[in-house]
C-alpha cells in the first residue's frame, strides 16, 4: 500500500510540474507576411553582416514546441498588397508555437526565394517579437573559413507587441506584417505524456490571454 501511495504521489508531482511548464509557455498562432517595395525611393547602401547560426525551428515542423497551421487571417491584407502596383508579396506563412521566457526563446527560420532570416518571440511581462530578415537582392556574399557574410537589404528589429493586433515592420526595400493570436493548448499535452510530440493544435484556437 505504501508503495502504491508513493507512486501516486510521484505521478501527481510529475503532472503538476508538467502542467506548470505548459502553462508558462503560451501557444500562439503566428502569421507573417513579407513584401517587397518595387520602386523604393531610398537607395541607401545595404549593410554587410555575418549570418547567424541556423534557427532550430522551421515552418512546417510538428513537435512539442511548433506545429503547422493552415488558416490565414491576413488574406485580405495580402491580397491588397498583391493588387498594388508598388508591392510584391514574397512570403506569407503561418504556424503555431509555444512562447515563453526570453532565455528559452527559439528562433524560427524564414526561408523563401526572395527573403531569408529568422523570427523569435518571448514574454517578459509583455509579448515581444524579434525579426532579422534580409532580402535576396542578387548574389552578394563572401565566405571564409570562419564566417559567411552577406551584403543585402536587412530588417532587424526587436519590439514589444500586443497579441491579436496587426504589426508592421518597415524597411525602405521591403516590409513585414505580423500577427500573433493566442490559442488554447490541447489537453493531449497532459493526457498523452508518453508521446507529447504527436498532438495537434486547433487550426483556429480560442483566445486565452490578452498578452
Amino acid at each position: 500500500m505504501k508503495s502504491l501511495s508513493l507512486i501516486r504521489s510521484m505521478l501527481f508531482v510529475a503532472l503538476m510540474s508538467f502542467g506548470a511548464l505548459a502553462h508558462a509557455q503560451q501557444w500562439y498562432h503566428v502569421e507573417l507576411i513579407v513584401f517587397e517595395v518595387l520602386n523604393p525611393s531610398d537607395n541607401e547602401q545595404s549593410p554587410v553582416f555575418t549570418l547567424q547560426d541556423p534557427a532550430p525551428l522551421k515552418v512546417g515542423m510538428a513537435n512539442k514546441v511548433i506545429q503547422p497551421a493552415g488558416n490565414k487571417n491576413l488574406t485580405d491584407i495580402s491580397q491588397r498588397l498583391r493588387n498594388s502596383a508598388g508591392y510584391r508579396v514574397i512570403s506569407h506563412q503561418t504556424w503555431q508555437q509555444a512562447v515563453g521566457s526570453r532565455s528559452r526563446a527559439q528562433a524560427v527560420a524564414i526561408d523563401s526565394d526572395r527573403v531569408q532570416g529568422q523570427v523569435r518571440f518571448h514574454i517578459a511581462t509583455y509579448l515581444h517579437a524579434s525579426l532579422d530578415l534580409w532580402l535576396q537582392d542578387g548574389v552578394r556574399s563572401v565566405e571564409s573559413d570562419s564566417s559567411h557574410t552577406l551584403h543585402q537589404p536587412r530588417l532587424v528589429e526587436l519590439r514589444r507587441i500586443r497579441s491579436k493586433q496587426v504589426h508592421y515592420f518597415d524597411h525602405p526595400r521591403f516590409g513585414a506584417i505580423l500577427q500573433l493570436i493566442p490559442v488554447a493548448t490541447p489537453d493531449q499535452v497532459l493526457s498523452n505524456m508518453t508521446e507529447p510530440e504527436t498532438y495537434s493544435l486547433p487550426s483556429e484556437g480560442e483566445a486565452t490571454t490578452a498578452e
